[in-house]
């Protein structure tokens, strides 16, 4: 289990519309409550991490006691990614992106057992070939950093056809 996963919501959603993008509404949802559910089943502890422009589209959406707001500067993914990781002691920290559909627990549950076995501080995780930007600090620094590969159904939701892509597997499962 993670000490603490770290959902990354704090961008600017420019590809798809604007800050509110882990707010848009798949399976009837917000988008960053599918990550926020399969986080919350492998984790003590479940940061949301917002900005100053994010944060008012995202307010309520962590409603469970093991979950809690953190707004950071919103000076960019690499800066808060940074503060991030050097103000979070607990170990491993599993970061997440708010805007992926298709997490499992079981999903999740499998990057933790490859961060286990990786010797490196940092594990990168890429999905089907891709980087995903799921990650896992052991340790407290950025390198060295090893990638891993899983296999999932997942879908990376920066534009208007990977939205469409995740509805349509929320459909199929529906469905299924």
């Amino acid at each position: 289990m993670f000490e603490v996963s770290a959902i990354m919501a704090g961008g600017a959603g420019s590809r798809i519309g604007g800050p509110w993008k882990p707010a848009v509404r798949v399976c009837g949802r917000p988008l960053i409550s599918h990550v926020l559910d399969a986080a919350l089943q492998v984790s003590r502890l479940v940061i949301v991490v917002t900005s100053p422009l994010s944060s008012r589209y995202l307010r309520g959406l962590a409603e469970d006691p093991r979950a809690s707001e953190v707004v950071l500067d919103g000076d960019g993914y690499p800066s808060d990614l940074g503060r991030l990781v050097s103000m979070m002691r607990a170990r491993p920290l599993l970061v997440l992106p708010a805007d992926v559909y298709g997490l499992t627990p079981e999903v999740l549950s499998h990057v933790y057992r490859l961060s286990t076995e990786a010797g490196e501080p940092v594990v990168s995780v890429k999905v089907n070939g891709s980087y995903s930007g799921i990650s896992v600090f052991k340790g407290y620094q950025f390198e060295p950093w090893t990638d891993v590969n899983i296999s999932a159904n997942v879908v990376n939701v920066n534009d208007g056809d990977a939205l469409d892509r995740a509805r349509s597997m929320c459909m199929e499962a529906s469905r299924g």
